[in-house]
C-alpha cells in the first residue's frame, strides 16, 4: 500500500494494524530470498523499522544463539543480558565473551581497547550516559549499572515481577529494565506466566499509544493506564491479524510495534525522517 492511500485509513488504530501486517509482510519476503522491493510503502522500503517480533532483529536472534541458548539458564546471565542491551552491539560483545565468571577490569580493558582502536562499542539504539564515570561510558556500564546486579534474585514466573526488581537497581530505569527482562525471559528458566499480556511502558511506546488515543505524543500517561490500553491493542490485534503473526507475538513486542508506529506517524504526518536508512545486508 502506498502512503497516499495508508493516509486514507482515518482510524489510528487501522494503521497499526496494516504497519504490523505490512512490516511482518517484509521480513517474510526477505527470509524468502525474493528480491527487493519488498512493499510499496516507501517508509518501510526506505527507512528501518524493527520487525514486528522483537525476537526477529538482528541483535535479538545473535544473542539467542551466541549467549543465551549456548548458556541457557547459566547463574550469571542476568549480567549477561544487562551487558547485551546496554551495548547492544554483537561485535562488542564478541570482543569481551560470555561472562563465564565476572572480569570487570578485563571487560573494560577489552572494550577500552576496542574503542581506542577506532572500533564502535556502542550500538545507538538505546541512550547510555556516562554521567556517574565522567566521560567514559563503558566504566558506567560496567561498574554502575552491571555490577550492582550481582547477586540480584529475580522471579522467572512473572515478567512484571522482573521488572519490577530491575528498575529499583542502579542506573536502570523502566525502559532498560523491560528490555533486560525480554531477553531474561529466552536465557532463563521459569514460567513467566504474564509475558502474553504485561510490558513496561517506554518513551517511544508512550508516544505510540497517544497517537493511537489521537492525544498529543507529550500527554501524560499513568503505568496503569497504558498497561490496560496494552491489552486492549493486544486484543484487537488478536482479533483483526492473522493468527501467523499474533500466535508468534509476546506484550512487549505489542509495545515495540507501538514505538515503531510512532516512528511511522511522524514520517507519515509530520514529514519528520527516521534517523536510519535501511541498508540490505
Amino acid at each position: 500500500m502506498r502512503i497516499s492511500e495508508v493516509k486514507k485509513l482515518k482510524k489510528p488504530i487501522d494503521r497499526l494494524l496494516y504497519l504490523i501486517q505490512e512490516r511482518e509482510s517484509i521480513r517474510l519476503k526477505k527470509e524468502a530470498g525474493l528480491p527487493r522491493p519488498w512493499t510499496d510503502d516507501e517508509i518501510l522500503h526506505r527507512y528501518r523499522f524493527c520487525n514486528v517480533r522483537r525476537m526477529d532483529d538482528r541483535v535479538s536472534r545473535w544473542l539467542l544463539k551466541n549467549w543465551y541458548e549456548p548458556n541457557f539458564n547459566h547463574k550469571n546471565m542476568l549480567l549477561a543480558c544487562a551487558l547485551a542491551r546496554f551495548f547492544n552491539l554483537p561485535a562488542s560483545l564478541e570482543t569481551i565473551g560470555f561472562p563465564d565468571r565476572w572480569l570487570p577490569k578485563i571487560i573494560k580493558h577489552k572494550l577500552r581497547e576496542r574503542r581506542d582502536n577506532g572500533n564502535t562499542v556502542f550500538n545507538g539504539a538505546y541512550i547510555v550516559t556516562g554521567k556517574n564515570a565522567g566521560s567514559d561510558k563503558i566504566a558506567s556500564v560496567v561498574d554502575y549499572y552491571v555490577r550492582p546486579l550481582l547477586g540480584v534474585k529475580i522471579d522467572s514466573s512473572s515478567f512484571e515481577n522482573t521488572w519490577q526488581t530491575l528498575t529499583q537497581c542502579t542506573g536502570i530505569g523502566s525502559f532498560m529494565a523491560g528490555q533486560i527482562t525480554a531477553d531474561l525471559r529466552w536465557a532463563v528458566k521459569g514460567s513467566w506466566a504474564d509475558a502474553k499480556f504485561f510490558a513496561p511502558m517506554g518513551p517511544g511506546s508512550k508516544r505510540g499509544m497517544n497517537r493511537l488515543e489521537s492525544l498529543p505524543i507529550n500527554h501524560p500517561i499513568k503505568p496503569a493506564h497504558f498497561s490496560s490500553r496494552l491489552l486492549e491493542v493486544i486484543r484487537i490485534c488478536r482479533n483483526q491479524l492473522p493468527t501467523s503473526i499474533t500466535e508468534r507475538l509476546e506484550a512487549i513486542d505489542y509495545q515495540n510495534c507501538l514505538c515503531e508506529f510512532d516512528k511511522y506517524e511522524r514520517t507519515l504526518w509530520d514529514n519528520r525522517k527516521p534517523k536510519q536508512i535501511y541498508k540490505p545486508t
